[in-house]
């Protein structure tokens, strides 16, 4: 278990240090306007949308630890082209194909969900979500460092090889000490084929509707990551800097979070209603920002945002990984991050465009708009935890 946190944890600074710090910099540094900085962002998530549910289908069949390794080398590839990229085209292909391997919390999850019974699974997956979020935390500060001060002259090649080598370093760690997975060849041996197994999954009542509950809320969480600096400067008038060490500030809430608070809740409540009191959290969160205009309320709000986000998306995790067979666990899982991926690369245009025409507080409204809608379609069904 442990070589696999220290992988999430190494692979999402690697990831950090460049998307959040670097790129947009760098995209603009080429002469792209908003809209290219936006949609070379929202790259990643629409290209890992088509492949996450086949990177699945491979961990079951092949196993979950050469799809991490191929991930890693994938990164390393990426990472590489983008450290010389000095056209757009070459920061199109290195986003395309880290988008095509990227798995490292579907197929992270899966390989938790096989070592793991049923009582401890929430608790690994919401450590394995702390060492994510903990990279989040390092990962921009040292990209920041490392690409410089001058947004309109960014040292993204330095960004760029430090994240590369860490890859490179991560699959010697993935390699050497992760152990395999237990095998399912027995249970894949009698799945159906792969487009029937995913059309089988998605229509199971028993998981389904997590599916489409996981996107809302992320498509909500989502929007509010892409407009957040935006926000911040019309209400507090902040740059980047002061962004970092928020989003330092955010990631340490969040390990905090995913580390503790999910285990005190999750001791006292199954997984369905652990899933409504996150929901519950970030509606809670999303109306205190709506309101805030000092640093006390930005505080409280960002606290309820990350208890109910670090506690819905690791149980979302976990009750589908108990209600799905071990042969179909990593496709399921897969689906998943597809529907995170609709919502990353759905979620932030639409608050944007919201935020263009209405105002900097519409998105928000929006959102709790959403939540409400949500709490009322999908909270019978979580209340009633059987």
């Amino acid at each position: 278990m442990l070589p696999l946190i220290i992988y999430v944890f190494i692979d999402v600074i690697a990831f950090s240090s460049v998307i959040i710090a670097v790129l947009p910099f760098h995209v603009m540094f080429l002469g792209a306007g908003p809209f290219i900085v936006t949609l070379y962002m929202s790259t990643f998530s629409f290209i890992q949308f088509f492949a996450s549910p086949y990177i699945g289908r491979l961990s079951d069949k092949f196993g979950r630890k050469p799809m991490l390794l191929t991930s890693c080398v994938a990164d390393f590839i990426s990472h590489s082209i983008m450290a010389i990229a000095t056209t757009l085209n070459l920061v199109l292909i290195s986003r395309i194909i880290a988008g095509l391997f990227s798995c490292n919390i579907s197929v992270g999850s899966a390989y938790i969900s096989d070592i793991t019974n049923e009582k401890d699974r929430t608790k690994y997956i919401g450590y394995y979500n702390a060492a994510f979020s903990l990279g989040f935390v390092i990962g921009p500060i040292v990209g920041g460092l490392l690409a410089g001060s001058n947004p309109s002259n960014p040292d993204y090649f330095r960004a760029n090889i430090f994240a590369a080598t860490i890859n490179f370093i991560n699959f010697f760690i993935l390699f050497i000490f992760l152990k395999p997975s237990k095998p399912v060849e027995k249970a894949k041996e009698k799945s159906k084929k792969f487009l029937s197994e995913i059309f089988s999954i998605i229509t199971n009542k028993n998981i389904s509707y997590l599916f489409y509950l996981y996107f809302l809320v992320n498509f909500v969480f989502s929007g509010l990551n892409g407009v957040f600096a935006l926000w911040s400067k019309e209400v507090f008038n902040w740059g980047p800097k002061q962004i970092g060490f928020l989003m330092c500030f955010v990631g340490i809430l969040l390990a905090l979070h995913q580390s503790f608070s999910i285990n005190i809740i999750a001791s006292k409540f199954k997984e369905k209603k652990t899933i409504f009191i996150g929901i519950v959290s970030i509606f809670i969160g999303v109306l205190i920002l709506s309101i805030t205009r000092n640093y006390y309320f930005l505080g409280f709000a960002i606290f309820f945002l990350t208890l109910g986000i670090g506690i819905f998306n690791p149980t979302i995790y976990s009750l589908i990984s108990k209600k799905i067979s071990k042969s179909s666990t990593g496709s399921a899982l897969s689906i998943n991050q597809s529907a995170m991926s609709i919502a990353r690369f759905s979620g932030q245009p639409f608050a944007g465009i919201f935020f263009q025409s209405f105002g900097f507080n519409a998105p928000l409204f929006v959102g709790l708009a959403i939540l409400g809608i949500v709490k009322i379609v999908f909270g019978s069904n979580l209340l009633n935890d059987e």
